[in-house]
């Protein structure tokens, strides 16, 4: 579905699920779908995760399609979002639709560009006393003179951030960008002109994230609560982290989005709803047991309501190229 707004191009999924409500909602449309329907659907086939997920593909076909339109004026493709909105995944769809299309295409990622911590900063953020979220954790100036080098073709040594060790290593890849060759770069901050200082004129944005929300009768699920689960999921897997640990970060999270990434989402010419109707059995599957211990937490509120209602999904029917992989692992991409 796209938007008559001429300054938002809105891209959800094409309508294989039927949507029990749609409204407006603070000059948005709010959708929503009911828990008892996506049960249903999501389990009436070996294959429905599939049939979903190509269905949410031709979303991202629109948005490359779109991008490709616009590749000689516009060669940087800014993607933005809030934390766990899929952005990564979301820029490795849309450059493979580009690469196929004979559009080359480079994705780097903005967390890359983020300033090493000193061991006193190591303190405070494991004491929760440092602001993970502010745009000041990015390297501005080193970004945007990287980013200026890859537009005129210089060869540019590419950085890689350790989340584990908190540090930066400055020469980790080398790219050199082509004429007629695209640049995607993903990152919650992309979007804002304080720290990525390209013209506006040579870039094109998009801003990702939850907008359906899951329904059961009264109980409605605040897309930002779905993220958190991602959020859980990705930091139990990949970062080590309990469900407990991130519940705990999950008031500065909220914080910062507001705060950082929200103020510049209407400059985006593109936004894209990363809504799976499987995501919750998934979901239930992988984090039911460490879940179940933290529902009395007033953040878990709704979810709490609906929780054992959920049908448990199977992983194994999730394609290897969902958004869901970028969270649960798995996936056809390196992230």
């Amino acid at each position: 579905m796209i938007s008559t707004n001429p300054e938002e191009v809105l891209l959800t999924k094409s309508v294989e699920l039927c949507y029990n409500e749609s409204k407006k909602k603070g000059g948005g449309i709010v959708q929503k779908i009911e828990l008892e329907q996506m049960n249903r659907e999501m389990t009436a086939s070996s294959d429905a995760m599939a049939q979903a997920d190509a269905a949410w593909l031709q979303t991202i076909e629109q948005a490359a399609s779109s991008i490709r339109r616009n590749a000689q004026q516009q060669p940087i493709v800014l993607l933005s979002g809030p934390s766990g909105s899929g952005k990564t995944t979301t820029a490795f769809l849309i450059e493979r639709f580009l690469d196929r299309w004979g559009v080359e295409t480079h994705t780097i990622s903005m967390d890359h560009f983020f300033c090493s911590l000193t061991p006193q900063q190591r303190e405070l953020a494991a004491a929760g006393k440092l602001d993970l979220e502010s745009p000041a954790r990015v390297d501005a100036p080193y970004l945007n003179t990287l980013l200026r080098q890859i537009a005129e073709g210089q060869p540019t040594w590419l950085p890689h951030y350790d989340f584990r060790t908190t540090t930066r290593c400055d020469k980790w890849r080398l790219l050199t960008r082509k004429p007629g060759e695209l640049l995607i770069l993903e990152g919650i901050h992309a979007l804002n002109p304080e720290v990525v200082t390209l013209p506006e004129e040579m870039t094109e944005r998009l801003y990702v994230s939850v907008r359906t929300r899951a329904a059961d009768g009264e109980t409605v699920l605040h897309p930002s609560r779905l993220r958190l689960l991602r959020r859980m999921l990705r930091d139990k897997n990949f970062r080590h982290r309990s469900v407990a640990e991130t519940l705990v970060m999950f008031e500065h999270v909220q914080a910062g989005e507001h705060k950082y990434i929200a103020p510049y989402k209407k400059r985006a010419s593109i936004s894209i709803d990363t809504f799976l109707p499987y995501e919750l059995g998934i979901y239930k599957t992988l984090l039911d047991g460490e879940l179940e211990a933290e529902l009395s937490h007033p953040v878990l509120e709704e979810l709490r309501r609906m929780w054992d209602k959920v049908i448990p999904l199977p992983l194994e029917q999730v394609p290897s190229d969902s958004l869901v992989r970028e969270f649960a692992g798995g996936s056809t991409f390196q992230y």
